[in-house]
C-alpha cells in the first residue's frame, strides 16, 4: 500500500532522538499545521511529532471521489504507516478534532489517546439554522462563499479577547478555494452525526476535552456528550473563546502534557 501513496497529505515532522512515542495534531478550519507555533517547542521536547494539513489546506490535496473524512482518515493511516508510526498520540483544535472523532470509529487501534481542544459537536439550535440557511442553494450562490463565514466567526468569538484567534479564523480560511471551503463547511454542520456514531461503537480510548468556557457554540453539545462517554474528562478554560490552543496557549500547553504524562510511562519518567 505505501508504494502506492502518490501524494501524502502535506505534513511536517520533528523527531525527538529520546523518544518513541508520537503525536499527531491536526489543526481547524481554513489553517495548516502552523496553527500549532504555541505549542512546538513543549511538545518537541518530549515527542516526535507530525503535523498534518488536511485535505484542501496547506499543502493537502482534495479528494474528488470520496467523502471528505474517509479520504482524509485513509491518508492519515497512509501517512501513519509510510513514517512506521504504528500507534499515536492525536491532538485536534475545532475542525480537527472531528477528522479524530471520525478516525476513533475507523481505527481506534492505531489511536493510543485523543486531545480534543475546541471540540465541534452539536451546535446551539440558532447556529445550526444559521449554518444550514448560510449553505442553501440560494444564499450559497448569491453571496461571495467567504462572506457567510465571515460574519460566524464574529459570532463564534464574539470578545475582545478573541480578536486574534477570531483574525487567524477569518484569514487562513481566505487561503480555501471554494470547492474545500464548502466541503468541509457542510462536515462541519453535520458534526453531530459523528457523535452519534460514536455512541455507538463505544472504545477506551483515553480522551481530554479542553473548552474555552465562553465557546458558547460548542460547549453545551460537549458537556452532554462526555457525561455519557467512557474514558473522557473535560477541562474548560475560564476567559477563553473556541480556539484554546491560542488564547491561552499555556493552559492548553500545561493540560495537555499533564495528560499526556498519565498516559504515557516513558515521558513520565523522563520528567520525574
Amino acid at each position: 500500500m505505501i508504494n502506492n501513496v502518490k501524494r501524502p497529505l502535506g505534513h511536517k515532522v520533528y523527531r525527538n532522538e529520546y523518544s518513541h512515542e508520537w503525536v499527531i495534531l491536526f489543526h481547524g478550519f481554513g489553517g495548516n499545521h502552523k496553527i500549532f507555533y504555541k505549542q512546538m517547542d513543549e511538545f518537541k521536547a518530549n515527542y516526535n511529532l507530525l503535523l498534518i494539513d488536511l485535505p484542501g489546506h496547506g499543502a493537502s490535496p482534495l479528494s474528488e471521489e470520496e467523502p471528505v473524512l474517509i479520504y482524509t482518515g485513509k491518508k492519515v493511516i497512509e501517512l501513519m504507516d509510510l513514517l512506521h508510526i504504528n500507534r499515536a498520540h492525536f491532538v485536534g483544535v475545532s475542525l480537527g478534532t472531528l477528522v479524530i472523532q471520525h478516525m476513533a470509529t475507523k481505527y481506534p487501534l492505531r489511536i493510543q489517546s485523543m486531545i480534543l481542544s475546541g471540540a465541534v459537536g452539536k451546535w446551539l439550535w440558532w447556529g445550526e439554522a444559521l449554518g444550514k440557511l448560510s449553505l442553501s442553494f440560494p444564499i450559497r450562490h448569491m453571496l461571495p462563499y467567504m462572506f457567510p463565514y465571515a460574519c460566524f466567526a464574529y459570532i463564534l468569538m464574539p470578545k475582545k479577547n478573541h480578536k486574534k484567534s477570531r483574525n487567524v479564523f477569518i484569514k487562513e480560511a481566505l487561503k480555501l478555494g471554494r470547492h474545500a471551503y464548502l466541503t468541509w463547511l457542510f462536515t462541519v454542520r453535520d458534526a453531530y452525526q459523528i457523535y452519534g456514531e460514536l455512541r455507538k461503537k463505544k472504545n477506551n480510548i483515553p480522551k481530554l476535552y479542553i473548552s474555552g468556557e465562553e465557546d458558547h457554540m460548542f460547549l453545551p453539545g460537549i458537556r452532554r456528550h462526555v457525561c455519557k462517554e467512557a474514558a473522557s474528562e473535560l477541562v474548560v478554560i475560564p476567559a477563553c473563546g473556541h480556539v484554546c490552543n491560542i488564547e491561552k496557549a499555556s493552559d492548553f500547553n500545561a493540560l495537555s502534557l499533564n495528560f499526556l504524562n498519565q498516559i504515557s510511562p516513558q515521558l513520565k519518567r523522563r520528567l520525574s
